[in-house]
């Protein structure tokens, strides 16, 4: 592999556009229609024929009872190229979409405040943005969106899941999910607002005397680079910090050259490279190396967090944070995407994204799920989240209630929930007489009606406390050992 020192600039994706399609073919007898092959030709080889193409086209827009227009079957055969390819990663983008995936890495966007992908042809959930309408309805990275505005979606494509989960500022949506481990779909109804996406948020914490910076980046944005240098000049002039915690959980990756900006401000120059970038030029990979240019460590130990949805150019970051700088990262094994793609701009306004190339670790190795010389970063401290975190907010229907001596799903969560907050209760789904006991404790601390059921006020009260507990790095078990680092323990 030929190896040129250098930088470009390359876009690293990680929402999923795909296609699938289920087809019926029933045999026509009307020997009216032109089922034979009246094109001169004898015998089809197989290879691309534009004149078949616009044969099929016209007879699908012609003969097939749905009313389809061009635009629609345009839409379709453009998507159905990236299908053919079995690359999740190489994608089209409509002029709607492109724009969408800017202002995802933007500083703002209208929605309710979740990263979607598609696996499998499954809407997944990657990200809840914080203080966000899905985060206070209790959405979770992992949920697989199974309806939307009460329309089961299971057999619809993403594409389509994806137009209609998108809406005006004001709007409002109902979202159905399925749940690992949760029987019955949960239901969201949310309003879609005006999402505040900072890229980079910071504070500090103190631990024994030690003042300890926190950076959560987001995403890799366009102004990323620039907000990570205001933190750190902020933690550095002003605050004397001792210590740096770098969050990158849910964190699905972003542009590389912003990655590669930000590397460059802990990283020293030396034998290795940040990271390599590998892409087929003239037939052959060729390796670009992404060096430090600094010459100096910083004068303080720093920790990485990561989990399983940290993704791209979170993992590039974490890796070279790893094997070229030495440092601790603290979470759970990361996603697995070690491609890299570009963007090409077309000529309808929408945008390609195709994979050109891979990315590898300062030690050479390729990090991806399936076929990579490592399926994920491995953190050097693996520290899982606290399982109370993975409750979602109570949900009732209409007049319903939970009470004594009925069984579901939903009881579990909420059992789950009162747990969380101090209330020593069984999870097993079984509304039993300690469970109406704690509730009755917990509406009477609340000063709500004490009859021992969950009702819509009971219900509203539990989740406005769990959301509080939810979004605290007090009960957050990854950040508390990360922080904990700098203690020694």
């Amino acid at each position: 592999m030929k190896r040129i020192r250098g930088l470009l600039t390359i876009l690293v994706v990680v929402l999923i556009f795909a296609l699938s399609a289920c087809n019926i073919t029933i045999e026509n007898g009307n020997d009216n229609n032109d089922n034979g092959n009246d094109n001169g030709n004898d015998v089809y080889d197989g290879s691309y024929n534009q004149e078949l193409f616009e044969e099929v086209f016209e007879k699908l827009l012609d003969n097939h009872y749905k009313d389809l227009s061009e635009e629609q079957l345009y839409e379709a055969a453009l998507r159905g190229l990236f299908g053919a390819i079995e690359d999740p990663y190489t994608r089209y983008l409509t002029k709607e979409e492109a724009q969408q995936h800017r202002e995802g890495l933007g500083e703002e966007f209208v929605g309710v405040g979740i990263t979607i992908e598609n696996i499998d042809d499954n809407v997944v959930v990657r990200k809840v943005w914080s203080d966000s309408p899905a985060e206070a309805a209790g959405m979770q990275p992992g949920d697989r969106i199974t309806h939307v505005d009460g329309t089961d979606y299971r057999q619809k494509s993403y594409v389509e899941t994806v137009t209609d989960l998108l809406g005006e500022e004001g709007t409002t949506v109902e979202i159905g999910v399925a749940r690992g481990g949760v029987e019955e779909t949960i239901f969201f109804t949310m309003e879609r607002e005006r999402i505040p996406n900072p890229t980079v948020v910071y504070d500090v914490h103190e631990i024994d005397g030690k003042t300890i910076g926190y950076l959560e980046i987001n995403t890799f944005g366009g102004q990323t680079a620039g907000l990570v240098e205001d933190a750190l000049e902020h933690f550095e002039d002003e605050m004397s910090i001792e210590g740096l915690i770098i969050d990158l959980r849910d964190n699905s990756g972003g542009y590389l050259n912003a990655v590669n900006n930000i590397l460059d401000m802990f990283l020293p120059a030396g034998d290795k490279p940040m990271f390599t970038i590998e892409q087929w030029i003239g037939g052959e990979p060729v390796g670009f190396d992404y060096d430090a240019t600094g010459e100096e460590t910083k004068p303080y130990d720093i920790v990485t967090i990561v989990n399983e949805y940290s993704a791209s150019a979170s993992e590039v970051f974490a890796a070279a944070m790893i094997e070229k700088g030495g440092y601790d990262v603290y979470g759970m094994p990361t996603f697995g995407k070690g491609t890299m793609q570009v963007p090409h701009d077309l000529m309808n306004e929408g945008v390609i994204h195709i994979s050109e190339g891979r990315w590898l670790t300062p030690d050479g190795h390729w990090i991806n799920r399936g076929d990579g010389d490592y399926e994920h970063v491995s953190p050097t401290v693996e520290v899982a989240q606290n399982p109370y975190f993975k409750a979602y907010s109570v949900y009732l229907r209409d007049d319903e209630t939970l009470e004594y001596d009925t069984v579901s799903t939903r009881t579990a969560n909420a059992q789950t929930i009162l747990n969380a907050l101090g209330y020593d209760v069984r999870d097993d789904g079984y509304f039993d007489e300690e469970t109406e006991n704690a509730v009755t404790d917990f509406q009477t601390e609340h000063d709500l009606e004490t009859n021992g059921k969950i009702d819509h006020d009971t219900a509203a009260k539990l989740n406005e406390l769990y959301h509080e507990y939810r979004t605290s790095l007090k009960y957050d078990e990854q950040f508390q050992a990360a922080l904990a680092h700098f203690n020694g323990e």
